[in-house]
């Protein structure tokens, strides 16, 4: 069950312990890669994911048939854990990453 965090301390905003797994998508076309999902906030989320490279643009499915995807970019590395800040669709669409980065989304899913 997922957990909130109440303390903010110097975050923008509350973070969701969720210790469950998640899908890493390096690159279009390329295998899901299983990684955990440490925790999640409105902008970003931390994960875990060994020691897998990681692009600076990846796509994170929480549900491993896809239902839930968000476009990430890599923030930082510690160890084995990664933290990413969402990527908009807005970002996407005024082409403030490069569009043959982001991993296209399933066909029923529409970028939020």
């Amino acid at each position: 069950m997922a957990k909130q965090r109440t303390e903010l301390g110097s975050r923008k905003s509350v973070r969701v312990d969720l210790y469950t797994t998640g899908f890493v998508i390096p690159a279009p076309e390329a295998p899901w890669i299983e990684c955990t999902i440490v925790d999640v906030s409105e902008n970003g989320v931390c994960l875990d994911v060994g020691d897998l490279a990681v692009p600076k643009l990846f796509g994170l499915a929480f549900t491993s048939s896809g239902e839930v995807l968000r476009v990430c970019a890599l923030i930082w590395r510690r160890g084995e854990r990664i933290g990413a800040r969402f990527v908009s669709a807005k970002e996407l669409r005024q082409g403030l990453v490069p569009s043959d980065a982001v991993p296209p989304p399933p066909k029923d899913v529409v970028l939020v």
